[in-house]
């Protein structure tokens, strides 16, 4: 039984209360209340364990394995883990959106019992090597300052076969997804945020956005990391849709017929699988650490 002190977990109806207050004091002027009350209700209703399942087929866990959420924002990973018997922590550097009163990290710790989540940014993070078997990065590292930087980290803070999760936001897209508006790809800052203003929005946050692509998230990686395999998940379910001839879509079903073309084939083959990467809403990665070069 736990003692009269012991920090008692949010309810539901708390957590929304203490989401909202937050959106509301972060991303005033940024999001719409509207989008604000929208993404309170999809932190509460997602599955916030999808990274486990989107990085299971390079995954080997067991009950004494240890994971990080690099940026665990209200800690939705982290508590769905440690739901699951998982081991999990959370580091995150409580400074995106206008930095108000109540941070994502208070927010956190209102829903684990246990101390997990600690104040760190993630070109430094406070934790020994080969601390973790899974790493995850899910919509963070286009907030950093130094990207590569947060690769290396991540890396190293990673066991010789462990794996890093990375998900992103694609700028090649018409969309800005954190002021949830149409977005020239990759608009200067400057004429950003005279856009924003035009719009009636806070232009404080495209500062402290770096855009990603996926052509840079791979560049980035390969340079932080040259001993771990990258693997682009987007071109690796297009890859085995493709295999399994399970497109739903008649348009991509007559383009797959194309990519087995004699001949011609394996060229539009390449660019569709480049294009996959261009056109695609976001950039999505799974890397493995691998002990040494070559292995």
């Amino acid at each position: 039984m736990k003692s009269p002190s012991a920090k008692q977990t949010a309810t539901t109806e708390e957590l929304r209360k203490l989401l909202l207050q937050y959106r509301r004091e972060n991303w005033n002027g940024i999001q719409t209340e509207g989008a604000q009350a929208q993404v309170v209700s999809d932190i509460l209703s997602s599955e916030a364990a999808a990274p486990l399942r989107r990085a299971q087929k390079y995954l080997h866990l067991s009950s004494q394995s240890r994971l990080l959420d690099l940026g665990s924002g209200v800690g939705s990973f982290v508590a769905a883990c440690r739901e699951q018997g998982l081991q999990c922590f959370g580091v995150e550097p409580d400074r995106i959106g206008n930095g108000a009163q109540l941070t994502s990290i208070q927010v956190a710790r209102r829903r684990v019992d246990d101390q997990v989540f600690v104040a760190g940014v993630g070109e430094m993070l406070p934790f020994a090597d080969q601390s973790f078997e899974f790493v995850v990065m899910n919509q963070v590292i286009e907030h950093v300052r130094d990207q590569r930087a947060v690769f290396s980290e991540a890396v190293r803070v990673m066991k010789p076969g462990g794996v890093l999760y990375l998900a992103c936001p694609n700028y090649l897209r018409f969309y800005e997804p954190h002021y949830k508006i149409f977005w020239i790809p990759l608009l200067p800052k400057f004429l950003g945020r005279l856009y924003l203003r035009l719009r009636g929005r806070r232009p404080i946050l495209i500062d402290q956005i770096t855009y990603t692509t996926n052509a840079r998230i791979k560049k980035l990686l390969r340079l932080a990391a040259p001993e771990a395999q990258v693997v682009d998940l987007h071109r690796e379910q297009f890859l085995g849709k493709r295999s399994e001839g399970s497109f739903a879509s008649t348009k991509v079903k007559v383009v797959n017929r194309l990519t087995q073309w004699p001949v011609v084939g394996p060229a539009f083959l390449s660019l569709v699988l480049w294009l996959v990467t261009i056109l695609a809403g976001s950039c999505e990665f799974v890397v493995i650490k691998r002990s040494r070069l070559g292995e």
